[in-house]
């Protein structure tokens, strides 16, 4: 089976020789999607890392993760964490509502699983997921690329 970043390289290549030139210069595509991980938790670790540098994020998160034993925790887990906790992480009281949101919709079925978002068209899961407090487009499309492995998808907000 053909590798879709060699495709899509070459897709893209074709295009038009700017294209071509943006490619060569900046090399192969580096972005490891984590196929098979829950869209719980793909938001939840989507959220540890909003609007920070990736190296805050890796702290939060390891710290989060810490809590568990170092195993993601399930949607009833994070919502028997007390608050406190979940701050000394270094989650603001904002991101704190988001994940407790997300594990509440996770366990009524908003959050879909796994094989269930698999099914779902971009548009409709976006459209599903962005009705979560602090879950925006750009959320929903680091769920989309990296977990389910939609290689056409462009977050255009992401100025990172």
């Amino acid at each position: 089976m053909p590798d879709p970043f060699l495709e899509a390289r070459a897709f893209l290549a074709g295009l038009d020789p700017d294209w071509a030139r943006h490619i060569e210069a900046v090399g192969p595509c580096l972005h490891q999607a984590k196929p098979a991980r829950e869209p719980c938790e793909a938001l939840v670790r989507a959220i540890a890392y909003q609007q920070l540098h990736a190296r805050a994020g890796d702290a939060i998160l390891g710290r989060f993760l810490g809590l568990y034993g170092q195993t993601f925790p399930s949607p009833e887990q994070i919502l028997a964490t007390d608050f406190e906790p979940l701050r000394a992480c270094g989650f603001s009281a904002g991101k704190i509502a988001t994940l407790r949101g997300i594990a509440e919709a996770t366990l009524s079925g908003v959050v879909p699983d796994y094989q269930t978002a698999r099914a779902m068209d971009d548009e409709a899961l976006i459209e599903r997921l962005t009705r979560l407090r602090g879950i925006g487009r750009w959320t929903v499309e680091m769920l989309l690329i990296y977990s389910l492995e939609r290689l056409d998808i462009l977050p255009a907000d992401d100025f990172g």
